[in-house]
């Protein structure tokens, strides 16, 4: 999924997560506050406009975690975001962490993502 986002893939990107999943953004002003695909998309968008994704690296290996309570799976990843401003052309690492959720078929159900606005809007 991160792959396909780096390489402009969207339609590949979007087909990992299911229909009805809910993602949240801890700089959103209300972070508790989780939004659908359709509204991610539009974000994704947004962010595409301002800025040119150089390339995204993984750092380290994700962690899957299978909890029994509640059939949950999870998998946390980190990545480093290789970014230009496409404003004033300055280029930014920016660091990620996912937590992505995921259902009995493999489509993911839920996404935290964990970033630090103020690198994206550095002078």
């Amino acid at each position: 999924m991160i792959h396909s986002f780096e390489n402009k893939d969207l339609n590949t990107a979007y087909s990992f997560y299911d229909e009805k999943a809910t993602f949240s953004d801890i700089n959103s002003p209300d972070s508790d506050k989780e939004i659908s695909l359709t509204e991610q998309k539009a974000n994704d968008q947004k962010f595409l406009e301002k800025f040119e994704v150089t390339s995204i690296d993984q750092v380290g290996y994700p962690d899957y975690l299978h909890y029994q309570l509640g059939d949950t799976r999870s998998v946390l990843s980190w990545w480093k975001y290789r970014l230009i401003r496409k404003s004033d052309k300055k280029s930014i690492v920016l660091p990620v962490f996912y937590i992505d959720n995921f259902d009995e078929k493999g489509k993911i159900t839920s996404e935290i993502i964990y970033y630090s606005e103020k690198i994206l809007e550095a002078k």
